[in-house]
């Protein structure tokens, strides 16, 4: 019978997600004691190194919290470097089953405790928590990125782009959204100019599986015979990888397109639709504490008459100059499988790469 129930303890000890009715073990009780003053006025946290800090407790996602100090400003903490969290204001919290809590927000000793609800659960199964209402606009970032390039001489060439990154993240949701515009002259003659925006809507199933309720993307590229392609569909997706320093995820389903050509052969159609299919992977990862590694690929399936399959990926790596303003260097590649011939006959290239510089701001 003991060997019975050491067995069950242990299996229970070990399940992805538990909680328990016990009281709440608090191994620095004098120490809060002396450190802690203004509870409800002011959020605390304790770090690993034994450092305390002060202000509001604004969010976290992403294995990162974000906390507002009067005097250090906004701080991005590592949940990992994060012991303690006492805070009494009002916070929505998600666990990894799904299951989401609301109120005031007690974490020590590894466990998670929600208001009055007598249960704690394991700090390794939070998954987020939300803004508070009074700090809403916290959760969305923006930043900008603006980049030139500009050669005089016996050729002039003047190189402009611009893109701009936007998300907004909650306990179940995310939302992105992003544009990339290029244009270069030489000698006075526009030789690139596209633009290229999407977005997607995302919820989270559980902490590795989401549901993609709707995404979107337009895109225009001349010098591709590409007047407007707009996509339009939805799908799921699922992390691989979700650790504290590398994020990699895959995602898939179906969608509409439509493609207005900029021109067209005579007797030819101005424009095209289908049903396409797409597949799509995001990796980020950390290198350093300054530099940041991104990569985006997707694959749309196409009918001929559209110009085909056509993918697309980015590569970029981030280096952070200061709190606010990051240098930018990626590399962009878009391919399309049969690209349709102009009024002329001419059929353009299949694949096009663009080399980017830019300094991004965050907002």
């Amino acid at each position: 019978m003991l060997q019975r129930y050491l067995l069950l303890s242990a299996i229970l000890a070990h399940s992805p997600m538990s909680y328990s009715t016990d009281p709440l073990p608090d191994p620095l009780l004098k120490e809060r004691e002396i450190i802690i003053k203004d509870a409800s006025k002011f959020d605390w946290i304790r770090l690993n190194s034994g450092e305390w800090l002060k202000g509001e407790l604004i969010s976290m996602y992403d294995k990162e919290l974000e906390f507002d100090s009067d005097i250090l400003d906004t701080q991005i903490i590592d949940r990992e470097d994060v012991y303690m969290i006492i805070s009494e204001r009002h916070h929505t919290v998600r666990f990894n089953d799904g299951h989401e809590l609301s109120g005031s927000l007690n974490i020590s000793g590894g466990y998670v405790r929600v208001g009055d609800s007598p249960a704690k659960y394991r700090y390794n199964d939070l998954v987020s928590i939300a803004p508070s209402i009074d700090s809403e606009l916290s959760a969305w970032t923006v930043k900008i990125s603006l980049g030139a390039n500009l050669s005089r001489g016996n050729t002039d060439q003047t190189e402009y782009s611009a893109q701009a990154d936007i998300k907004r993240r909650t306990a179940s949701s995310r939302f992105l959204a992003e544009f990339l515009g290029y244009r270069t002259t030489n000698d006075n003659e526009v030789t690139k100019n596209n633009i290229r925006a999407n977005g997607t809507f995302d919820w989270f199933y559980t902490q590795k599986m989401y549901f993609r309720p709707i995404f979107f993307e337009y895109y225009r590229d001349p010098f591709q015979n590409i007047a407007n392609k707009y996509t339009i569909g939805a799908g799921v997706g699922y992390y691989v990888m979700d650790t504290d320093k590398t994020e990699w995820d895959f995602s898939t389903g179906p969608a509409f397109q439509k493609t207005q050509f900029d021109t067209v052969a005579v007797d030819e159609d101005e424009s095209n639709s289908s049903m396409s299919y797409f597949l799509g992977t995001n990796f980020e990862h950390e290198i350093t504490k300054k530099i940041d590694f991104t990569f985006n690929y997707r694959y749309l399936f196409a009918d001929a008459d559209s110009g085909g399959d056509s993918q697309y990926a980015m590569a970029s790596f981030e280096t952070e100059i200061t709190e606010d303003i990051d240098f930018d260097v990626s590399l962009v590649w878009d391919y399309l499988a049969e690209p349709i011939a102009d009024e002329n006959g001419l059929v353009p290239e299949k694949e096009d790469y663009k080399m980017i510089f830019a300094l991004g701001i965050d907002l």
